[in-house]
Formats: structure tokens, C-alpha cells, sequence
């Protein structure tokens, strides 16, 4: 996670006190610095910071949110899609408490993909999720497109228009959202 990447302000007005973590401690002072430059005090210190890896978590929560964590996790070269369900699977039975919820957010395969990949991306072996690639879940939902700012915006608009005419159709998606709960 990097220091711009932190939802923690966002859940505030869900809980008392919210836990915002990193796998790479170095990030936590960053993210910590943000959160005080942009949140009132009184809201900046009901945010908790720790370390912590998705595949060791020690604690119970009643709400755990992963953005954008699973792909670099379970990397396409050194996990498989059952290391994947087992991740989720110790997470809502192991680590949410009774009612609480596990939210999803992560980089879907859109019909682009291996144009991107043809020209070098991805090579970091960053996993790219399809519609139906998690554990069955209570909800999941998709964002249709993704945008490439960096490619120039003449690009990125004719890519982006390509993205959201056919991604609906090839039963992809661009971040997939999915929702577990611990009945």
C-alpha cells in the first residue's frame, strides 16, 4: 500500500476506531503523515496502524477491507487460484468476527490484457482477476473499464472506449468487488 492508498479515512464513520496496515512497515509513517495533514485530530487518532501479512493475520475484526492486495500477493508465477480461496477462506473463518464482513477490491483481466502484456506488462507477475476467479461470495460486483493516463490521453481514451464497449460482453471485469460474511 502506498502512502495515497489508505481507505482508513473513508471507514471512519463506521466504527469507533479503524486499523490501518501494510505488509512493508516502512509505509505506515507515510500513510500515518497523510491521514494527519488531511483528517481533524480527533479522527486522525482513531486510526490504528500495524504491520501485517493477509496470509499471517493475528486479530478479529468485524470489518476487513483488501484493496488492491490479493493480486501482488498471489502473484500469477508463485501461487494458484486454490492458494487464493485458501487465503480467503482462513481470513472469514479465522479472522472476522460473528456478522462481520470481508470486502475485496483488487485489478480484474479486462479484454486488453494480452495486448498489454504482449508489449511488456505485467511482467511483475502481478495476478489479474476474472469475473468468478474468488471464492464463491455473498456479493460481487465489477468495474466495467480501466483508464492508462500514462500511455497519453489520446491512447488511453481510444483504449478506454475499446475497454467499455467489449468488456461487458466477454464477461471480464476491471476490479473486481467481492463481499464475504462470517454468519
Amino acid at each position: 500500500m502506498g502512502a495515497k492508498s489508505s481507505l482508513a479515512p473513508l471507514l471512519l464513520p463506521l466504527a469507533e476506531q479503524v486499523e490501518c496496515s501494510a505488509l512493508d512497515p516502512a509505509a505506515l509513517p507515510l500513510i500515518r503523515a497523510r491521514h494527519v495533514r488531511l483528517l481533524p485530530p480527533d479522527q486522525a487518532r482513531r486510526i490504528h496502524y500495524s504491520r501485517q501479512d493477509v496470509r499471517n493475520l493475528h486479530g478479529r475484526w468485524d470489518l476487513i477491507v483488501l484493496k488492491s492486495v490479493l493480486g501482488g500477493v498471489h502473484r500469477a508465477h508463485d501461487s494458484t487460484p486454490a492458494d487464493l480461496g485458501a487465503t480467503l477462506s482462513d481470513i472469514v473463518h479465522n479472522h472476522l468476527e460473528t456478522g462481520g464482513w470481508l470486502i475485496t477490491l483488487d485489478n480484474g483481466r479486462t479484454v486488453l490484457e494480452p495486448l498489454l502484456a504482449r508489449f511488456g506488462a505485467r511482467r511483475n507477475g502481478w495476478r489479474f482477476f476474472r469475473r468468478g476467479g474468488f471464492l464463491p461470495a455473498d456479493a460481487c460486483y465489477g468495474f466495467g473499464a480501466t483508464r492508462l493516463g500514462r500511455l497519453g490521453r489520446l491512447v488511453d481514451d481510444a483504449l478506454y472506449g475499446i475497454d467499455c464497449l467489449l468488456t461487458p460482453f466477454l464477461g471480464c471485469t476491471a476490479g473486481p468487488c467481492t463481499f464475504y460474511c462470517r454468519f
